[in-house]
């Protein structure tokens, strides 16, 4: 039993050869960082870049050796900086009255606003899907190109605004009187702004997000299973980020004394009023990773076939069947075939070699076997009669001449032919598979092809 479990590892081992147009599967691990901003349009004022980052853990599959769909998980961290400069001025009510004071005076009030800066940031959780390339050229190249562009969608898990700096003098302009307050000793007031207030404005955002990236650059080769890569990238979000519809932002204004005035709002940052246009946040840096292959190479398969080979050094573990364009169906395998064969002894290359140097000829229209050489069946029968769970094919086949249902019938003809002499001389009939081809796999040798050399039977083993 033990014999047999170490033969059945062994034949798995042997049949996950990997080739290199193999799929695979990648561990992506990486991190970025650069420029960033929330992107929109400030009336009275301007919005500055901040920094950002992203870093995450990915997964690439490779269905093609330079072509992959990625995925995964990250944290991107957007930032800006907002300064306002332009003054305010309020002239009537909300009802469009003209504005007074406590006495019932008209005038016209005026907020100047001085150092004025507010950090905004948010911190998403981003699931990215898209395409990513690579090519190493030709050879064992250790350096290659890298690429990758998709959309990702971004989930808002912290936002805020902190107020880093800022004064706003309140003033009022009378037109009857051509008198400002702010010429007039304790008329007027200045409010001073340095607390480094902040507080959420993850409400105001919209909670699902859609954003494009696409990054290109090196890729390093560092052995067969790790690869690093470094790239310039960028990423730009698609829909507005705000979920604050035109109509409900609030007028932007600030609370003093005087909190009955309909211009004095509780201020909690730029993203809710009306200086505020629609927000599109980008990012924009270098990113740097490191792409892990879990799987084997063929040298390391190698290396646990010769641990198991010790462990089981009475079984047979494998045998190597090439095809080649000389023999076997003329097809040309980019990859040997292994079997796992429970025997005591190793199987006699006897019928490799055989096969190699013999074929079952027919004349034009005919399915009586000519042998080349003549003991060519006598060896093939001794040799099945020495190994009993060894099977073979037989594969039957014709030349073009004629018509595609009267050449199959002509190469089973000649398939069955061989089987029959075959079983006289003792082959089981369950041994055999027997199958015709008709004219589709024509012979060829050094890419010359003869039209006799087409009408053949073809004994695989199996």
């Amino acid at each position: 039993m033990k014999q047999m479990v170490g033969i059945v590892m062994i034949g798995l081992l042997m049949s996950g050869t990997i080739t290199a147009a193999e799929p695979r599967h990648y561990i992506d691990i990486y991190g970025a960082g650069g420029v960033s901003s929330w992107n929109y349009p400030l009336e009275g004022g301007t919005v500055q870049i901040g920094g950002g980052f992203n870093a995450g853990l990915g997964y690439t599959f490779f269905f093609h050796p330079c072509v992959g769909l990625q995925t995964g998980l990250s944290i991107t961290r957007y930032a800006s900086f907002a300064s306002l400069f332009d003054p305010m001025v309020w002239e009537k009510w909300e009802d469009g009255s003209p504005l007074t004071d406590y006495m019932g005076e008209e005038y016209r009030h005026e907020a100047r606003i001085d150092h004025w800066r507010e950090r905004q940031q948010a911190y998403l959780m981003e699931i990215p899907t898209g395409l990513r390339f690579r090519y190493f050229g030709k050879g064992k190249s250790i350096m290659g190109l890298h690429a990758a562009l998709g959309v990702k969608m971004a989930l808002p898990v912290m936002a805020d605004y902190r107020l880093l700096s800022g004064e706003i003098t309140h003033t009022g302009w009378y037109e009857q009187w051509q008198l400002r307050l702010y010429d007039l000793p304790d008329r007027f007031e200045t409010e001073v702004f340095d607390n480094r207030q902040e507080e959420s404005v993850k409400n105001r955002l919209q909670p699902v997000n859609a954003a494009a990236y696409a990054e290109i650059g090196t890729s390093f080769r560092l052995n067969p299973h790790w690869e690093l890569f470094i790239a310039a990238f960028g990423q730009y979000m698609i829909n507005d980020f705000s979920s604050v519809k035109s109509e409900e932002r609030v007028a932007l204004g600030f609370r003093t004394e005087h909190s009955n005035y309909p211009f004095m709002n509780e201020y909690h940052g730029l993203v809710g009023t009306d200086h505020v246009g629609a927000i599109h946040p980008w990012m924009a840096g270098l990113k740097i990773g490191l792409s892990v292959w879990p799987g084997k190479t063929e040298q390391e398969k190698k290396k646990d076939l010769k641990k198991l080979l010790k462990q089981f050094p009475d079984a047979v573990p494998y045998r190597e069947i090439h095809d080649t364009v000389y023999l076997h169906d003329t097809v040309c395998l980019q990859e040997p075939v292994f079997q796992a064969i429970a025997h005591e002894e190793p199987v006699n290359e006897e019928m490799e070699n055989l096969l190699l140097d013999a074929v079952i000829w027919f004349h034009f229209d005919d399915y009586t076997p000519i042998l080349e050489p003549s003991y060519v069946l006598d060896s093939v029968a001794s040799i099945m009669q020495r190994y009993p769970d060894l099977r073979i094919h037989v594969n039957g086949h014709a030349c073009r001449i004629g018509t595609d249902r009267y050449n199959k019938r002509l190469a089973l003809k000649r398939a069955i032919a061989v089987a029959e002499e075959l079983k006289k001389k003792g082959v089981a009939g369950e041994r055999m598979f027997i199958w015709s081809y008709g004219a589709q796999h024509p012979y060829r040798y050094n890419s010359q092809h003869q039209l006799s050399k087409d009408r053949r039977v073809e004994i695989i083993p199996y």
